[in-house]
């Protein structure tokens, strides 16, 4: 091709080899337009992964005729606008991406030009330090490399990791510098940090220096730090983060950019577990001027801060305060007082007197309490066994679909989150969660970012993934003591069988040091859960009976929270106190139709079967079964008792054959549910039932479960997974996990084999329920 040249690039072309012109007609598998770095690197990754493809790069010019042959050649990572500048436009989340992306770009380069030895004057390291240092000193950078050889030769200094010079030992450095007037020190730190700027490096290496200088009065210093924050946020490492921050306020601000600051500072403080520094800056900037929305995000950190202490009447106290000055923003007030009903969860009293308020305000003039408060209001009509699980989603489904301040959206979702985790929408939940946290600011302090990752733990545990619940526990909450997410990572070591470990996490926390609220009443129940699992149903009985007591006393009777009546009267049932486990488990069994959903029913009927005994209670039995089996969700860490105590059941009933297909599949489940403390009792009672064997079947048709054959059988049949979904109600979700598992169980890897797969083991029919006709 022809045309004129674009421009003259900095090095020079003859140094490439003549490239052939495009003349008629040209075949090829990929044809890339343009020869410059994205072409290029388009055309030369391409090849290497698909070695057999025909590749045609095309330009009107030379390679790197335009502005990639004149650029600076210095590597950095940067993407688009400044760091500070993406966070605005894009959001910190999609910032963050972008700016690792060109961390990562910096990194590929450098390992491109080391595997095909590109001879292209790549200086990492050493180099760059001897730029760097002659820029800042005025110097001959020929003279600072020979300075820095010969005290490299003298042993003063050695290269680290990457190359770069350093001081051999710190004692030697502080010897070196301590011979420097701090001004003097002060000064060449800032001369490094404005050449490391002009030359393109990375933020944080230029704030480092400015760590230790005094106020720059330029905004080229701010703007430094500021990115440095962000990147450092987005990399979890909030100490860091609060080191720039601090050293940022050192500068001339105004006072709403300071007050701005000091919210993310004490946020961020707050994140590294230094509680009093926190609530003494977020304390500091509410005495500040601020626009009205600053003023709101200021009050609910402060607020968040003090409710982690503890300190719920002075919370409560700092928010009514901000929502007095804030007559002329009805909306904003609004969310304050969300935010207070949020945070008075954690004290009765407080909790008690904020949703009277709520429920009568909400029942007058809805709109005076927001779509949010109306959330909440929602929340607590779940709880307290008010209305069914298909009403409330229908309430918040409508209330999202309405307009929300932006403010208060994170109170909505989280709330709406959580009713719909209760109703096992449990995809909904955790579209729900992700937007949540998606929409939370990294550097602010927020109640909702706690309550969505618990929120994010309920599903987990809904659907037994008790791997993944131990990996969430891993993140520390915000007080001392045990949060919801330590409730679930405890019943996860007992269900997977590691008592003695489940022990050991359960003896990290001393309760009576631990203030009221309400994750310790579900960290009571799964305490409860531990000590009926190894053999210490009194003391199980003590600890689910306070909860049920600080749960009635909150006004969450409903089971959909914890289910602690049923529990009791499994204890009951152990020690010998029939009639009051029946009382028990029937008025449960009331509380679970109210809400409606599978999980929570058919756990009733679990117990009320065992409760009741004979042939009432096998008829129970057989419900809860059929409840839970037939559920559009996963609730096999429900079924899985349930089969459990059905399978008992029949074998008291002298049903021998019925009783081990039934312990079989509970087996199968457990197994595939990682559940080794219901596999192993599964085995026991297959063993008094007179099974031989092995107690699941691993692998082979045999080894499917009900819901699995059926759902095979459908999909050989040629159905695909959202019509399998729709034909059986369940979610498609749950028809991808009971394939999976299938795929493994009949070690097959496509749709394609299943027909075969199903033939070879024997196709066989599901046990029809009592009372199927056909």
């Amino acid at each position: 091709m022809s045309g004129e040249p674009a421009g003259t690039p900095y090095w020079d072309p003859a140094e490439l080899p003549p490239q052939p012109q495009l003349q008629g007609v040209v075949t090829a598998d990929v044809a890339v337009v343009g020869a410059g770095l994205a072409g290029l690197s388009c055309a030369y990754h391409l090849a290497e992964r698909a070695p057999g493809l025909d590749i045609a790069v095309v330009d009107a010019e030379q390679p790197a005729a335009g502005a990639s042959g004149r650029g600076t050649g210095l590597l950095g990572p940067r993407a688009g606008p400044a760091l500070d500048r993406a966070v605005r436009r894009f959001g910190p989340r999609t910032a963050g991406r972008m700016h690792r992306a060109s961390q990562q770009a910096v990194r590929d380069v450098i390992d491109l030009c080391a595997r095909l030895a590109v001879p292209c004057g790549l200086r990492p390291g050493e180099q760059l330090m001897v730029d760097v240092l002659a820029d800042a000193a005025g110097a001959d950078p020929a003279r600072v490399a020979g300075w820095l050889a010969a005290m490299t030769r003298l042993g003063l200094l050695r290269p680290d990791a990457g190359g770069r010079p350093r001081y051999a030992h710190p004692l030697l450095r502080d010897a070196v510098l301590s011979g420097w007037p701090r001004p003097r020190r002060e000064a060449v730190h800032r001369a490094a940090a404005e050449a490391m700027l002009r030359r393109g490096d990375r933020v944080e290496a230029v704030a480092r220096h400015l760590l230790r200088t005094p106020a720059v009065g330029l905004t080229w210093a701010l703007r430094v730090l500021r990115d440095s924050v962000t990147v450092a946020v987005h990399d979890a490492r909030p100490a860091d983060a609060v080191r720039y921050l601090r050293r940022a306020l050192d500068e001339p601000l105004p006072d709403d950019l300071r007050q701005r600051l000091l919210t993310e500072l004490g946020s961020l403080e707050y994140a590294s577990a230094d509680t009093p520094a926190a609530i003494a800056r977020l304390a500091e900037a509410q005495h500040l001027p601020a626009e009205p929305r600053n003023r709101v995000r200021t009050a609910v950190a402060l607020g968040t801060a003090l409710a982690g202490r503890g300190e719920i009447r002075t919370a409560m106290e700092v928010l009514r305060r901000t929502e007095g000055r804030l007559s002329g923003h009805p909306g904003l007030a609004r969310t304050v007082q969300t935010a207070g009903a949020l945070l008075s969860d954690d004290d009765l009293a407080t909790r008690q007197e904020v949703y009277r308020w709520l429920s009568e305000t909400g029942r007058v003039s809805p709109e005076l309490v927001g779509t949010a408060g109306q959330a909440l209001l929602v929340r607590y009509a779940a709880t307290a066994a008010l209305i069914s699980a298909d009403e409330a989603m229908a309430r918040v489904r409508d209330l999202l679909a309405q307009p929300t301040d932006p403010l208060a959206e994170p109170f909505l979702l989280g709330t709406a989150a959580a009713v719909a985790q209760w109703a096992d929408a449990l995809d909904e939940a955790e579209r729900l969660v992700e937007r949540g946290l998606a929409g939370q600011h990294p550097s602010l302090l927020h109640p909702m970012q706690h309550a969505l990752l618990n929120t994010r733990a309920d599903i987990v545990a809904s659907r037994g993934d008790h791997t993944r619940l131990l990996a969430l526990a891993a993140d520390p909450g915000p007080g001392p003591g045990p949060t919801n997410r330590d409730a679930h990572a405890l019943m996860a070591l007992v269900h997977t069988g590691r008592t003695d470990e489940a022990q050991r996490y359960a003896d990290r926390f001393d309760l009576r040091e631990v203030p009221e609220n309400w994750e310790l009443n579900r960290y009571l129940y799964a305490r409860g859960v531990l000590r009926a699992a190894t053999g210490d149903p009194a003391g199980a009985l003590h600890d689910f009976l306070e909860c049920g007591r600080r749960q009635s006393a909150r006004e969450v009777v409903s089971p959909v929270v914890t289910p602690w009546r049923t529990a009791v009267a499994e204890c009951r049932l152990a020690l010998g106190g029939g009639p009051e486990a029946l009382a028990l488990a029937t008025e449960e069994l009331r509380l679970a139709r109210v809400w409606g959903t599978p999980r929570t029913v058919g756990r009733a009927l679990r117990v009320l079967g065992t409760a009741t005994g004979g042939r009432r209670g096998l008829e129970l039995a057989e419900e809860a079964v059929r409840t839970l089996r037939d559920a559009p969700v996963d609730t096999d860490m429900e079924l899985i008792p349930a089969l459990l105590a059905q399978g008992r059941q029949l074998l008291a009933a002298g049903e021998r054959q019925r009783a081990r297909g039934r312990l079989r599949e509970a087996a199968d489940l457990a197994e595939r549910k990682g559940a080794l403390r219901w596999l192993t009792l599964a085995g026991q009672a297959l063993r008094e039932g007179g099974a031989r064997g092995a107690v699941a079947s691993r692998t082979g048709a045999e080894a499917l479960t009900g819901s699995e054959r059926r759902i095979a059988e459908l999909a050989a049949d040629g159905r695909t997974n959202t019509e399998i979904a729709a034909l059986l109600h369940l979610a498609r979700r749950t028809v991808e996990t009971h394939l999976t598992s299938t795929y493994r169980k009949l070690r097959i890897r496509r749709r394609t084999e299943l027909p075969g797969a199903l033939e070879r083991g024997g196709r066989r029919e599901r046990e029809p329920h009592p009372g199927h006709r056909g």
